[in-house]
């Protein structure tokens, strides 16, 4: 606590120079009321004391440890799974899981997938193809070696079939598959219906795998997934979409065929 000198002198008085300036000593205690002077000078050391505190405050609120802090009305930052690199070697690596997972469902035997049948109509017996089904009757598959046709032809009742690409022979079927390969084709003009005019093949059962010429497919509730580990190339079919695996890439619509909506080739 601060001390004060005070004069007890008053004018009138008769007092010698040594009681006139003898120290009174008093505290701001035995003071009743504090002086103006006194009060002016608390006031200005509590606005220097409080003008110091929000300096130091918003020196923190800018900074902390030379990062910047994000302002407190942001979202948190949310983690984003990183979307597949496009790169030759990822999408090779990427190939080899998918045969490897392809080859690890159960085996059937391809015998059984030689005929195709219809309702209300005797089976018809393929020579030298083969025919399948999914479980639900989304994806339904045949070979047309007897044909000429190359690879394996699918059609999937696809949710959002690809668009005609213009006027062209026959029906348009925006979710008709061929894969041979090295090439692959979504959508097409059909004048018939072609291979699968006797009808579709046997279920498939959820899980199996089944093995053709150069070919492997295996169906999972999630669609069907068919490789060919000779040309480095795949494809996965379910009513979402299609997906060309491997080397296929997509060509572009003014060099693709016309009769077609999206063509693919490694």
């Amino acid at each position: 606590m601060a001390t004060y000198l005070r004069s007890s002198w008053a004018p009138g008085q008769n007092r010698s120079a040594a009681e006139a300036f003898a120290p009174e000593q008093t505290t701001r205690a035995s003071s009743p009321v504090a002086r103006p002077r006194d009060r002016t000078r608390v006031a200005g050391m509590r606005i220097a004391a409080l003008v110091a505190l929000v300096l130091a405050l918003s020196a923190c609120s800018q900074s902390t440890g030379g990062h910047p802090q994000a302002a407190q009305d942001q979202p948190p930052a949310t983690t984003a799974t990183a979307a597949p690199s496009s790169t030759p070697a990822s999408r090779e690596s990427q190939l080899k899981e998918r045969i490897a997972w392809v080859r690890a469902g159960s085996a059937v035997d391809v015998g059984q997938y030689h005929s195709v049948t219809t309702d209300g109509r005797p089976v018809t017996a393929l020579t030298g193809d083969i025919a399948f089904t999914s479980p639900t009757g989304k994806i339904s598959c045949s070979t047309g070696t007897a044909y000429g046709i190359d690879g394996l032809n699918c059609v999937v009742k696809l949710k959002n079939p690809v668009a005609k690409p213009g006027e062209g022979f026959g029906n348009w079927d925006g979710g008709y598959v061929n894969y041979t390969g090295t090439a692959l084709t979504v959508g097409q003009f059909r004048g018939d219906p072609g291979l699968f005019v006797n009808g579709n093949g046997q279920t498939l059962p959820y899980d199996s795998t089944v093995t053709f010429e150069r070919y492997t497919c295996r169906i999972a509730t999630n669609g069907l997934t068919c490789v060919n580990p000779s040309d480095g190339s795949g494809v996965q079919m379910s009513d979402d979409g299609i997906l060309a695996l491997g080397c296929l890439r997509e060509v572009a619509a003014d060099q693709r065929e016309t009769a077609v909506g999206q063509a693919f080739h490694c």
